[in-house]
C-alpha cells in the first residue's frame, strides 16, 4: 500500500496546527475523518507517526523525520517515504534497548548481544540502564526488559514474559567457613542477609538485613566478599557457582519466582531490527 498524498497533506496540517481537532476545525473537516486518514497513512508507512493524547499530539522519531521532509518542496516527499520504508524493513540503523544494569551485565545477555551483532553488523546497539518503566515512544527506546515486579506504565504496550527463575540463597565459601552454614530458617535468622527491596518483603520478620540494593551485581559482589548471604535469581548465579565464588544454601527453600518482561510499543509497526532482537531473546531464554 502506497501513502496517499492527501493523507500526507492532512498529516502536515495536523502537525502545523498542533492537533487533529484544530486542523479539522481550521479546514472545515470532520475530526473523525482526519483521524482515520492519519491511521491509514501510518498503516501505509508501517510505522507510528503521532503519539495521540486527549489534548494534543506529539511526533514520534519517524513522524519528525517525515514532517521535516514534507515541509520541503514536494520532490522530497517520495524520498522521505522511501527512507521510512527502508528503515522499517531493513536490518540497519540504531536499536535502543533498555534493561536493568544487572541484566545487561549478565553473561547470558552478553551471549544474545554477541549473536545479534554477528548476524546484523549494520545495526548499532545502544544499551540504556533503567530500573523503572518509561514511555518508550517519548524516550525513543525500541525495547525494554524489566523484572515482573515493576509496573509497566503504558498498558497499551506489548508485554511478553519470557524468562522465569527462582530466587535462592547464596554465600561465599569463605563466609560459610567463618560462619556455620544455616540448616533451616531458624538458623538463617542468625545470618546477615543481602537483598533487593522487593525480596526483602519475602523474608521472615526479624531477619537481619545488612544490604538492600536494586543492583543484583552489587548483592552478588558483597556475597562473594563474605559480607552475608544474598537472596538472588538462581539463573543469573550459574557462572559464580561454577567458578566456586558462591555456594547455594537451603536449596529446598524457594522464594517467589522472578520473571523478565519484554516490552515494546507495537506489534503492528515493529521494525525488522527490533523483531530480530525479540526473536533472539525468546530463543535464548526458551533454552534456559
Amino acid at each position: 500500500m502506497k501513502a496517499s498524498m492527501d493523507d500526507l497533506y492532512l498529516f502536515m496540517l495536523t502537525v502545523r496546527h498542533g492537533g487533529i481537532s484544530a486542523a479539522a476545525t481550521v479546514h472545515g473537516l470532520q475530526r473523525s475523518k482526519v483521524s482515520r486518514r492519519l491511521q491509514e497513512l501510518e498503516k501505509a508507512l508501517h510505522c507510528q507517526l503521532l503519539i495521540r493524547t486527549t489534548r494534543h499530539i506529539e511526533l514520534t522519531e519517524n513522524g519528525r523525520l517525515l514532517y521535516q521532509h514534507i515541509s520541503q518542496p514536494l520532490t522530497d516527499v517520495n524520498h522521505a517515504i522511501n527512507l521510512l520504508e527502508s528503515q522499517q524493513n531493513s536490518l540497519q540503523g540504531t536499536l535502543r534497548l533498555a534493561a536493568t544494569a544487572s541484566f545487561i551485565s549478565s553473561p547470558m545477555f552478553a551471549e544474545v548481544l554477541n549473536t545479534y551483532v554477528s548476524q546484523f553488523p549494520l545495526v548499532r546497539l545502544e544499551l540504556v540502564y533503567l530500573q523503572k518503566s518509561v514511555d518508550l515512544e517519548r524516550e525513543n527506546i525500541d525495547l525494554q526488559l524489566l523484572p515482573n515486579m515493576v509496573e509497566i506504565i503504558n498498558h497499551d504496550y506489548v508485554q511478553q514474559t519470557f524468562l522465569t527463575s527462582t530466587n535462592g540463597l547464596f554465600a561465599s565459601p569463605a563466609y560459610l567457613q567463618q560462619h556455620s552454614e544455616p540448616k533451616n530458617m531458624a538458623e538463617l535468622q542468625q545470618h546477615w542477609l543481602l537483598t533487593s527491596s522487593y525480596n526483602a518483603t519475602l523474608l521472615p520478620e526479624g531477619s537481619k538485613i545488612r544490604l538492600v540494593s536494586e543492583d543484583i551485581n552489587m548483592i552478588q559482589h558483597m556475597a562473594s566478599l563474605g559480607q552475608g548471604i544474598g537472596l538472588l535469581p538462581t539463573i543469573l548465579m550459574r557462572e559464580f557457582l561454577q567458578q566456586g565464588k558462591l555456594v547455594q544454601v537451603l536449596t529446598d527453600i524457594n522464594y517467589s519466582d522472578i520473571m523478565m518482561t519484554l516490552v515494546y510499543p507495537s506489534r503492528r509497526f515493529l521494525p525488522e531490527k527490533t523483531r530480530a532482537m525479540v526473536t533472539l531473546l525468546r530463543q535464548k531464554f526458551a533454552e534456559e
